[in-house]
């Protein structure tokens, strides 16, 4: 904060809303560094902070003749409250978005780690460098307008592009990946929450929806992609949305019968099975006594980390390579087969002449510096987001392009236990399923580490700091919905500009979904269920949960974008073929998760192996 005042506003504040624990010491000073420390590269969301601290000051000295700071604590909770319940966004929002982050970076916080017996650096410190590390370089390794001359340049090293460019290496065609991130190894993979969201995701402010719903759609940028940062759940796309696929939109490759031995491959690749209860934990317990309660299916998930530990930290990067992640798997067979990987490198702009892609302009992130990379073919595996705004920004014209933006829209239920030691942050976050497809719902386990669960209490104060000093006895599932085409994505100036309108049929199915997880809860024995709602903010008993309504979510997170270059039969409908090729340009791949033609309702990590693993298949025939 850049004022006396402004620092003395925030110390109140979280002194307010977060009172001494069993784990932890009442918010204050130390809380106000660490604010300017997250603010520091976040503009957009320092000044209207700074704003509603000055208002918050202004609105305490006409209700109590003081300062906010000088006013007692109760009294700083009751405003609290009060501008929190606001039906005015421009009261309510920044001071939830101020509580949040408050939260967040008190319970981010090494001692507090350590009285949960959770340790706070669980990445080794020393790790050998393999062999085929030689053929990674930086962009900085080559001469400013230098060009490389290759068969195949791969955009991307996800899910779409690293199949591909494993396969195209292992028949000889000389491949180059590109990858806007940098290559990290599980030395770096400390598990800290936000120091890996700063350094593995995507910026924030590209993360960020328009909406009618506050939206986020995260996406990872390093080597490996969100295969790096994702739970390692892995589901082949179900039966009934192949058949529609291959039935109504005349896609007959991609039939059940026709894409099995594609899932078989990848599902050999990266070791696909079924999640040991080691490292599930309790929460198995607690969701099949709720859920056998009720009557409902539910099942331990499959997963590419056979020998995973339970460390807790997959959305931050795996401290021990069990979740082999395309980084782990992909990659590394690219590599030993001749591929070339240039990390730091963005690409500007696909080359396009006489209607044929012929290579790809590339920005160094760390320098500036511009190469050029010259190929036989293009693929682009950037992502559903920024796939899009690669395309547009290099003149390719389709109706389609940056459209049928779907999310798989999600959001969290918590809940209490009194003796459950359920312990979150002891065991992967995310391994048990409640089925409910056949509504188009599914239900997750979405264990979440304290700094997490923290933001997800809907209270201050005493009552915040009991429940959060009883952590190990919190447990978390998610709701996700199969949503239809309801959003888009733009491109300014080479960023993402994305739109998303959440429906008022996907509402209710999100809102289903959060009573089923709550019922489940509560048949499980949990004393409270914590709800993703700004207008019903937690419930005590299932006849209170039966009541409920027209839940306005505070916010939702769509893990799992897809569909803005869908492929279809025709440029009517779609960006590219059935063999990921553009209509319209001729040598130009899509092979990412914005090729997939409709929602499909789970984790589509494998979809997209599976589709990469045979378009890799028709790039080859080519050479």
């Amino acid at each position: 904060m850049q004022s006396t005042s402004e620092r003395k506003i925030v110390e109140a504040f979280a002194q307010a809303i977060i009172s001494e624990g069993k784990y932890f010491a009442q918010g204050g000073k130390k809380d106000i560094d660490r604010l300017e420390e997250f603010l520091k590269d976040k503009k957009f969301l320092e000044l209207p902070i700074r704003i509603f601290l000055q208002g918050l000051n202004l609105y305490s000295r006409i209700k109590s003749s003081k300062e906010f700071y000088l006013a007692d604590e109760s009294e700083r909770q009751k405003m609290i409250e009060k501008m929190m319940k606001s039906r005015l966004l421009l009261l309510s929002a920044p001071c939830e978005i101020l509580t949040l982050l408050l939260k967040f970076i008190h319970f981010y916080d090494k001692e507090v780690y350590e009285k949960l017996g959770c340790p706070w650096d669980k990445s080794p410190k020393f790790v050998a460098e393999p062999p085929y590390s030689k053929h990674i370089l930086r962009c900085d390794d080559f001469a400013d307008g230098e060009t490389i001359e290759c068969d195949v340049v791969v955009i991307g090293s996800g899910a779409g592009g690293a199949p591909v460019a494993s396969f195209l290496a292992e028949k000889l065609i000389a491949t180059v990946i590109i990858e806007e991130g940098k290559y990290y190894t599980r030395k770096d993979f400390t598990g800290q929450s936000y120091d890996s969201i700063r350094k593995f995701y995507r910026p924030i402010r590209e993360m960020i929806a328009i909406s009618n719903v506050p939206t986020i759609i995260p996406a990872g940028r390093l080597v490996g992609g969100s295969t790096a940062v994702n739970t390692g759940t892995c589901w082949r796309t179900p039966e009934n949305i192949l058949k529609k696929w291959s039935d109504e939109l005349s896609l007959k490759e991609l039939s059940p019968e026709k894409m099995s031995k594609y899932f078989e491959r990848v599902e050999n690749k990266i070791k696909v099975e079924e999640a040991k209860d080691k490292v599930i934990g309790p929460i198995k317990d607690v969701i099949s006594k709720g859920a056998d309660a009720m009557g409902l299916i539910h099942f331990r998930l499959k997963r590419n980390a056979p020998d995973c530990d339970g460390s807790a930290v997959c959305n931050f990067g795996c401290p021990t390579d069990a979740r082999l992640s395309t980084n782990l798997s992909y990659i590394p067979d690219a590599l030993k087969s001749g591929a070339v990987l240039i990390t730091c490198a963005k690409a500007e702009k696909i080359i396009i002449e006489n209607g044929k892609a012929c290579g790809v302009e590339v920005k160094s992130t760390e320098s500036g510096k511009r190469i050029k990379i010259r190929a036989k073919a293009v693929v682009v595996a950037c992502g559903t987001i920024m796939t899009p705004v690669l395309l547009t920004k290099s003149g390719v014209k389709n109706s389609k392009l940056g459209k049928n933006l779907t999310i798989h829209p999600s959001v969290n239920v918590g809940a209490i236990f009194e003796n459950e030691q359920i312990s979150p942050h002891k065991y992967v976050p995310q391994a048990y399923c409640v089925d409910l497809r056949e509504k188009g719902i599914l239900l997750l386990h979405g264990g979440l580490p304290p700094e997490f669960a923290a933001t997800q209490i809907p209270y201050i104060g005493k009552e915040f700091s009991n429940i959060m000093s009883k952590y190990e006895n919190t447990a978390w599932f998610g709701a996700l919905c199969e949503d239809r085409p309801s959003g888009m994505v733009f491109q300014l100036n080479g960023k993402p500009i994305i739109f998303y309108f959440l429906r008022e049929r996907e509402r209710r199915m999100l809102e289903e979904g959060v009573k089923v997880v709550a019922k489940i809860f509560f048949f499980a024995g949990a004393k409270e269920v914590f709800l993703p709602s700004r207008n019903i903010r937690s419930a005590k008993s299932i006849s209170e949960i039966e009541k409920i309504s027209n839940m306005k979510f505070s916010y939702i997170v769509g893990f799992h974008p897809l569909g803005t270059a869908r492929m279809a039969k025709s440029p009517k409908y779609g960006v590219v073929d059935e063999n990921h090729k553009t209509f319209g340009v001729k040598n130009l791949f899509v092979v990412d998760g914005s090729v997939v033609p409709t929602a499909i309702g789970v984790n589509p990590q494998v979809t997209i192996m599976a589709l990469a693993e045979r378009a890799a298949e028709k790039i080859a025939e080519r050479f």
